[in-house]
């Protein structure tokens, strides 16, 4: 599943590159048609000698030619390869006639926060309009208010990516005591130096000079390396030495970080995460399909139900990237630690669930073997485990 997953993830990046390719060549040759036409046009109107049918004529002539619409065809032609190539390894990736539903399993839904996270997902996305239409169809109340800081936020964005960071600067400044307790933030720094940047491509040294000294004094004390790279990348701008010390400096990609940098911190001041909740959560549960499916399958052989079972009785891996915070799970019943079932460690250095000991020992007084090694315990003598970033 996973090669066949990848190859499929391949062929959509050449549809991706050829489209943009096709899309580029075609718009050329609509240019070059338009000018024709245009030309063609013209000199009917110049010339009253001159018939429509000669003026066709010579216009059919010169487009056969310029080969424009051989070149559109090609480039068309080309990409409706690219797109069937991409529907067979879809095909051979993904079963068609596989029923995802026997994955489902019924679970209590408040139907009310579920439409909240999908029009805050939209509004997330900088999709307002969307979010409007979802919002008053689902019923959901003071969508305004849930939608106006996001707003904001996308103002904000838009103008980073267009090279603006004024906006930006004065939001960091604003927002400065819940961005750092003691004094300016460290993105309030990272903007600054990218306008400093900025500065220094646009207006040249002397500009980034006095730039430098009306803003960076105040972060002297923490980023004073950081201030002296960017003045060592403003005395050798421009030479070949610059270019190979400086570089990370002078990259384009920097814009983007910043505008992911802002994203970030202002979806944590509205309490947010920085991954929408609804994305998340469908590409968890499109990362666990697969498995869900095959244990589905497995236990309908043994006259099973999946639906009916409380937990999913096997692991499901999804990926570091869906690790949030640390957890302990008990290697005997699967299930998650917590405050009224804490992992007790054994004097064999194994550590089980509470409930799981009382379990197999029968009694707090009783001694019992460690199922993973013959070495024996109490349970009235084990020691609660208390792990620091466990919740």
């Amino acid at each position: 599943m996973s090669i066949a997953l990848d190859a499929a993830l391949d062929e959509a990046g050449k549809v991706i590159k050829k489209q943009k390719t096709c899309d580029s060549k075609v718009s050329v040759c609509i240019d070059q048609l338009i000018d024709a036409v245009s030309n063609a046009r013209a000199s009917l109107l110049a010339d009253p000698n001159l018939s429509t049918e000669v003026a066709m004529q010579q216009l059919s002539k010169k487009l056969d030619e310029m080969g424009v619409m051989k070149e559109m065809n090609s480039q068309v032609k080309d990409l409706h390869s690219s797109v069937n190539k991409l529907s067979k390894a879809l095909d051979r990736t993904f079963d068609s006639q596989l029923d995802i539903c026997k994955a489902l399993r019924d679970a209590p839904m408040d139907e009310a926060t579920i439409n909240q996270v999908i029009a805050e997902h939209f509004y997330r996305e900088g999709r307002f309009e969307i979010g409007d239409v979802f919002a008053r169809e689902a019923g959901i109340p003071h969508a305004d208010a849930l939608k106006q800081p996001y707003i904001a936020m996308h103002e904000i964005l838009s103008q980073i990516k267009s090279g603006q960071l004024d906006s930006a600067l004065q939001w960091a400044v604003d927002n400065q005591a819940k961005l750092s307790s003691d004094g300016p933030s460290a993105f309030e720094f990272k903007l600054h130096s990218l306008n400093f940047i900025r500065i220094l491509k646009h207006q040249g040294q002397q500009s980034a000079l006095m730039y430098s000294k009306k803003h960076f004094q105040r972060f002297q004390k923490r980023h004073m390396r950081h201030i002296q790279r960017l003045m060592g990348c403003m005395l050798y701008y421009g030479k070949p030495l610059g270019e190979c010390m400086y570089g990370d400096l002078l990259r384009p990609s920097a814009w983007e970080e910043v505008a992911q940098e802002f994203a970030k911190q202002a979806c944590s001041l509205l309490g947010q995460a920085y991954e929408s909740p609804l994305a998340v959560c469908v590409a968890a549960g499109a990362a666990a399909l697969p498995a869900l499916l095959k244990l589905a399958a497995v236990m309908e052989r043994s006259s099973q139900d999946l639906r009916a079972c409380e937990q999913v009785p096997i692991d499901l891996e999804l990926g570091p990237e869906f690790v949030f915070h640390s957890i302990f799970a008990c290697p005997v019943s699967r299930e998650q630690s917590s405050s009224l079932n804490p992992p007790m460690l054994l004097p064999c250095n194994h550590v089980l669930c509470e409930q799981s000991v009382l379990k197999i020992a029968k009694s707090r007084t009783r001694i019992f073997k460690c199922p993973y090694c013959p070495m024996e315990a109490r349970a009235d003598n084990l020691r609660q485990l208390v792990f620091p970033d466990v919740e």
